[in-house]
């Protein structure tokens, strides 16, 4: 099997995990943000939103549609912002903890 047959393969498996999670139907930027958060996290820490940005999944993201597809996860019930804090830390919800 070639290199790409492989991938493919591969990205198979991956969109029939994303089904099974119920994030199939979100854009890339929001999924990457989604990975990434999930890469990040640190038992109950929450994840600052720099450290997100800064991860190889999302640093070539423009600003913006970061930040709209951040709004669009807390908005979907995916990420939860933490209240009081000084920057801007989110936790994953039991949405995505527990795969929808």
């Amino acid at each position: 099997m070639t290199d790409i047959g492989k991938t493919a393969h591969l990205k198979q498996l991956l969109f029939s995990l994303e089904k099974d999670l119920g994030i199939h139907e979100l854009g890339t930027v929001q999924q990457n943000i989604l990975y990434a958060a999930s890469l990040l996290k640190n038992r109950d820490d929450p994840i600052e939103t720099d450290d997100i940005r800064q991860h190889e999944l999302v640093a070539s993201v423009a600003r913006s549609s970061f930040f709209n597809a951040l709004k669009s996860l807390v908005d979907a019930g995916y990420l939860r912002h933490i209240d009081g804090a000084k920057r801007s830390q989110y936790v994953l919800t039991k949405k995505v903890q527990d795969g929808v």
